[in-house]
């Protein structure tokens, strides 16, 4: 019999600071487990209450939310939902959506990768590439694979929005003193304005909880968490590729 997953575990998996071994479980789990799912859901959506309500706190006087704010925030939690059974909080692929909730752009998926829209047709001038390993080849794969979309776009006369957000040990690719690549960085930072680096905030926090100075490269800029960070980016829109 399968033990209860604790609250403790399911934050985690919903922040996406488990590990692939451990979510992969968990994902298997959660898709045989309704009441898991659920559990899963109601996190993400307690979350997303928070931060709207810091987002936007209430005005002295003003109206109550009338029925399309409310639904919009209800498809921006469902939303969330997909995201996370379908294994984005663990740094997936996202796998499982339904065909006509996943759009593909071309020149994103050669070389293998695979790419999630929540728009009908995927945008190929808004992409985020997540990294979520500090193995050299990954590291190497984000950046090339950056520059070749930003380049084809040049040539193309778009222009491109392109982010790559790092969490866990991927933010090492985003460090001071620790990237190997910072100098290829600042040039390709000097080339393409519409490039952002993104780091996750929770991990840099667990980082240096464990003693850890974490000191970021110029222009990179932080986020509460990776997934939320993703989730936003794919309810505006966005195409999202795990690298």
């Amino acid at each position: 019999m399968n033990p209860v997953v604790s609250d403790e575990i399911l934050h985690a998996f919903v922040d996406g600071e488990l590990d692939v071994v451990e979510s992969e479980a968990l994902i298997a789990r959660i898709r045989d487990d309704k009441d898991l799912a659920q559990r899963v859901c109601a996190l993400r959506s307690l979350r997303s209450m928070v931060r709207l309500a810091y987002a936007e706190p209430p005005v002295a006087g003003r109206r109550q939310p009338g029925a399309a704010t409310r639904r919009q925030f209800m498809q921006r939690c469902a939303y969330g939902c997909l995201v996370l059974v379908a294994g984005l909080s663990g740094g997936w692929a996202l796998r499982g959506l339904e065909p006509q909730a996943v759009a593909t752009v071309p020149a994103v998926v050669a070389g293998g990768f695979q790419t999630v829209s929540l728009a009908r047709v995927a945008d190929p001038n808004r992409v985020i590439l997540h990294l979520d390993s500090g193995a050299p080849d990954k590291m190497r794969t984000v950046l090339d694979q950056a520059d070749r979309l930003l380049d084809e776009a040049e040539q193309q006369g778009r222009a491109m929005q392109l982010e790559i957000i790092a969490n866990s040990r991927g933010i090492d690719l985003l460090r001071t003193g620790v990237s190997p690549h910072a100098a290829r960085m600042a040039r390709m930072k000097q080339r393409h304005a519409n490039l952002h680096w993104v780091a996750c905030g929770q991990s840099i926090a667990r980082f240096t909880n464990e003693g850890e100075k974490v000191v970021l490269l110029p222009a990179t800029l932080t986020a509460p968490t990776a997934i939320g960070e993703i989730v936003t980016r794919l309810q505006q829109g966005w195409t999202y590729v795990r690298v």
